[in-house]
């Protein structure tokens, strides 16, 4: 079996040779920056180290595409294929003596305190979680500028002619949920969005207009060959839900399973929700909507235990992630801890397929190399079935 061969036959619920791995193959379940260069070192890979500050739109979170050589190396067999970056926005870091900054494609302003990893949303182009107040702001971005598409189908190509599945993803921001507390601080956007009907459905109907946009857009040109198309919306946190079911159903279902159905209609690519932390309780709803693939599988997060998710799920869903806890063993531990964990979610998920590994998230900063190379090597020898 080639990686594309084995990751569609996992997707498709049936064993393939062996468990098939993702190291870089989302935006989701990439690695950052620092973590990047200290594992090519380690790796002995002659390989130009990743610049913090010139990632572009990826810069806030310090998130890199790898190098081929590191998905040969790790065993990876997915490829992502990012959107270019619109022509009208241009990363300009001001830098000062406490803090950097910069203000995104949405018209937020982001900072990072010197020796800092990441930016944080700090100021915001919207001040308060009401109608009038969202009404304001004008300068939204164009889903259909040139420069996102630019040579977009030949990158995909190109991705697809390393035998690997690829992926790709619509989404230049957060989700549907998800962004619009990257727009106004996210108390305002909570409050309002418990507090009006009409302001929920609003901000979640601009956010929708512009994904949708941006999906069409995508599919028209690589429907035909994209694989996995990728989504992420946060809905919980570690322990709970953030929002009720009954918000859910009323004011954001009827918007997933619109872009969904949209999807569903313009390729045979997989859809894939990445959702973070406590995901259990939403599983239901996924499926009802049409979602292929649950990730990254947050196994140290309240009710998602590797087994019980898949003697309860697995039939109907596709487990994309749960190599290893990134709270723990992974960030913390010791290799053969690592190892450990890693054999113990190719037991719960592997059998019957249905299960692509990979890092919990995108791996962090300060993660040891070895390891990140344990997790893979070990997913790698073991998941064989």
């Amino acid at each position: 079996m080639d990686s594309r061969q084995r990751v569609l036959q996992a997707l498709n619920h049936t064993e393939p040779d062996r468990v098939p791995l993702d190291f870089g193959g989302t935006g989701v379940s990439t690695i950052c920056y620092q973590a990047y260069n200290e594992l090519i070192k380690y790796l002995g890979l002659d390989l130009e180290p990743f610049d913090p500050d010139d990632l572009g739109a990826g810069t806030w979170a310090g998130v890199v595409g790898p190098d081929l050589a590191v998905y040969d190396r790790l065993h990876s067999d997915v490829k992502m294929v990012s959107m270019g970056q619109s022509d009208v926005w241009e990363l300009e870091i001001q830098y000062g003596d406490e803090y950097d900054t910069y203000v995104d494609e949405w018209g937020t302003t982001v900072v990072r305190p010197k020796g800092g990893h990441y930016f944080d949303y700090r100021i915001f182009p919207i001040k308060e979680g009401t109608v009038e107040a969202f009404q304001t702001w004008h300068n939204w971005p164009d889903p259909n500028n040139a420069g996102r598409w630019k040579n977009f189908r030949a990158d995909c190509l190109e991705a697809r002619a390393t035998g690997r599945a690829i992926t790709s993803f619509s989404v230049f921001g957060g989700g549907i949920f998800e962004q619009p507390a990257r727009v106004m601080p996210m108390e305002e956007f909570l409050m309002g969005i418990a507090s009006d009907p009409k302001f929920s459905d609003l901000v979640l109907g601009k956010m929708f207009d512009i994904y949708y946009d941006a999906t069409l857009r995508m599919l028209e040109e690589v429907g035909d060959i994209l694989d996995v198309w990728v989504y992420w919306d946060d809905l919980s946190g570690q322990d709970s839900p953030m929002i009720s079911q009954g918000w859910y159903d009323k004011h954001l279902k009827k918007l997933h399973r619109k872009l969904f159905d949209k999807v569903k209609s313009m390729t045979d690519a997989k859809i894939f929700f990445h959702i973070c932390g406590a995901a259990r309780p939403w599983i239901p709803s996924l499926i009802d909507i049409g979602v292929d693939i649950l990730n990254p599988v947050q196994i140290s997060a309240a009710g998602m235990d590797p087994f019980e998710l898949k003697r309860d799920f697995g039939d109907d869903i596709v487990f994309w992630g749960g190599a290893c806890n990134p709270q723990g063993a992974l960030a913390f531990g010791l290799p053969q801890e690592v190892s450990d964990e890693v054999k113990r979610s190719i037991d719960a998920f592997a059998p019957g397929g249905g299960f692509v590994l990979a890092n919990v998230h995108n791996i962090q900063n300060l993660v040891p190399p070895e390891n990140i190379t344990a997790m893979f090597d070990t997913a790698y020898e073991y998941g064989g079935y």
